[in-house]
């Protein structure tokens, strides 16, 4: 113990760190691994239990209606008086004249007729009723076979009361014509009371493969074994045909109750379940392999492991590496910010590297050349906003002579009495204005409508066609403010494309509703096909460089495109624009404008 603690205390700062690495992490996880290790295949053993109980569950159901099938046919023939009354007819016939054989084969044609009647409308299954005087009725007519094999279990049953079932089990087809395609049948038995001195033995079977088909169909893992157990611990059904009629190796562990056990089978390990059956006081189980049931868990957690230490030795070794570099790189980053806060901007880092200390000093010195590079381009940008100003003052002269030149124009034609040419003059001065004017940004609804009605004027005259402007707007809307010049390019698109040209009707409905404003602009042109529809809602989503490469050949170089990419400058992402066609004819574009944007 003395010389651990001398050794520790020789131990550097750096030793002390790794060992305390060690017994701090890798102790608690090699004791994690090992609790999660149980706690995962305890859980994955449960999930598998009760998947058993699950289909064991559904196989109960499933096969209880086969046997409540025997049970209708067995109630049936009790108290079928009429079936009952040619059995003792025929009983006391061959009394009197036994070798009447045309009255026997009578009687039988009838009772396999009523027996064959009842049997074809359940599960298929063998009917048969041997009378005292060893005489048999089958509802399989053409197939013989041998009484005399039942004596013992004749001479058992028939001396028991009346209505009384016995469960027979499992054992081999005694229809000697189906040995091969289903070699074992399960049966129940009863005795059939005619008189007080007659008595008829009732054998009713079912194939033991419909109960196997079932199982097979339940099978959840492709080494899971289901079966079904008598009273008396045989197989009477069980996936696995071989197994079927063999004695349950662990019918003693499942009597003791339990979910499930552990059971040694086969050489391996098996998590059994067991329910019980709703008759005969039968069990199904299920065996399922325990390694099957736990998957690969224990392979993937020392793979796991492994894993882990060998990430732990790397990070000890990052440990010592990082000990080593760590005060050099602050002391160098402390002197750079020490630098920048006086002034210097230019001084930089210069650390290389992938540690944590050294990309922090590259990720600073990245900072600051953007700093500087944003410095440069805020200075370029006021340089070119002053130039561009300068620009926009002189070229204030061009436009004033251009609207001056035109009402004179207009005022010399209207004295000439050629009013219409006047008003043409008048809307292109208006528009012509409204595009060169671009400092006021907003206008009121009022005046961008007026700015359509002079632009639809317009297009009537060059195109000689007739468009009229429909007006539903809300009185209360007229004095909203909304962005100058948004509504001309969606009149354009409507002339041109929907439209085209043509005599029609454009419509403008406007009205606040919750917090905001919608506007609507819908024309009765031909209206757009899905094709065309699709790809303008994915032409909203382009840039903006490329929907103004798109439209410059329109009245203002505006496309909807644009005004979409505008609307969403100004409003953010609670704008909406929204184009469909109308159900009557033509398209519809809406436009929802939040309130709390107003200016």
């Amino acid at each position: 113990m003395r010389s651990l603690k001398r050794a520790w205390r020789n131990q550097s700062l750096r030793g002390k760190l790794i060992i305390s690495s060690v017994f701090c992490v890798l102790l608690p996880l090699i004791f994690s691994f090992i609790m999660m290790n149980r706690l995962v295949q305890e859980e994955l053993v449960h999930n598998s239990v009760v998947q058993s109980n699950e289909t064991l569950e559904v196989l109960d159901i499933q096969m209880t209606d086969y046997f409540d099938n025997l049970l209708y046919l067995s109630n049936y023939i009790q108290f079928n008086d009429s079936l009952q009354a040619i059995l003792l007819h025929t009983i006391e016939r061959t009394k009197q004249d036994p070798t009447n054989v045309d009255l026997q084969a009578l009687s039988d044609i009838e009772i396999s007729r009523n027996l064959e009647a009842v049997t074809n409308l359940l599960v298929p299954s063998y009917l048969s009723i041997v009378i005292d005087n060893g005489y048999a009725y089958t509802n399989f007519p053409n197939v013989k076979w041998n009484a005399q094999s039942w004596t013992e279990q004749y001479a058992e049953i028939i001396d028991k009361p009346s209505y009384g079932i016995h469960w027979i089990g499992v054992h081999p087809n005694y229809i000697e014509a189906e040995n091969t395609e289903s070699p074992y049948v399960v049966s129940i038995a009863g005795a059939l009371e005619l008189t007080k001195n007659h008595k008829a033995f009732l054998l009713l079977s079912v194939r033991e493969e419909e109960l196997r088909s079932l199982m097979n169909e339940r099978i959840f893992n492709t080494q899971q074994e289901i079966m079904l157990v008598d009273a008396n611990g045989i197989v009477v059904s069980h996936n696995n045909q071989e197994l079927t009629q063999q004695p349950f190796p662990f019918y003693e562990e499942m009597q003791e109750g339990g979910s499930h056990h552990v059971v040694h089978y086969n050489q391996k390990e098996y998590v059994m379940v067991s329910q019980p059956f709703t008759y005969g006081e039968w069990s199904i189980v299920s065996l399922i392999p325990q390694k099957t049931a736990i998957g690969n868990i224990q392979k993937i957690m020392r793979n796991t492991l492994f894993t882990i230490v060998i990430f732990f030795i790397i990070f000890l070794l990052l440990l010592i590496l990082v000990v080593s570099l760590l005060t050099k790189p602050l002391k160098t980053l402390y002197r750079v910010i020490a630098q920048v806060k006086i002034g210097n901007l230019r001084a930089r880092s210069g650390l290389t590297g992938r540690g944590d200390i050294e990309q922090l000093g590259q990720s600073w010195d990245k900072m600051m050349d953007t700093v500087e590079q944003m410095i440069e381009k805020i200075k370029n940008v006021e340089k070119s906003k002053r130039k561009a100003e300068l620009e926009m003052l002189q070229a204030q002269i061009n436009p004033h002579f251009l609207f001056n030149t035109l009402n004179s124009l207009r005022l010399k034609i209207t004295l000439n009495g050629d009013h219409e040419s006047s008003k043409i003059l008048q809307s292109l001065s208006l528009l012509l204005r409204m595009t060169f004017n671009r400092k006021d940004e907003f206008v009121t609804l009022q005046n961008e409508i007026e700015v359509v009605r002079h632009y639809i004027q317009l297009m009537n005259f060059k195109s000689n066609s007739k468009i009229e402007l429909v007006e539903d707007v809300a009185q209360d809307t007229l004095n909203y403010n909304v962005p100058c010049f948004f509504l001309q390019p969606l009149i354009e698109n409507s002339i041109f494309h929907g439209l085209q040209n043509k005599n029609g009707n454009i419509t403008i409905r406007s009205r606040f509703v919750g917090d905001g404003l919608i506007i609507q602009v819908a024309d009765n042109g031909k209206g757009l096909s899905a094709e065309a529809l699709q790809h303008l809602k994915n032409e909203l989503q382009a840039t903006s460089s490329e929907v103004t490469k798109q439209t410059k050949s329109s009245f203002t170089g505006i496309g909807i495109g644009n005004v979409f990419q505008r609307m969403r400058l100004i409003y953010g992402y609670q704008f909406r624009m929204e184009i469909e066609n109308n159900p009557s004819g033509g398209t519809q574009i809406m436009f929802f404008i939040p309130g709390h944007y107003e200016v």
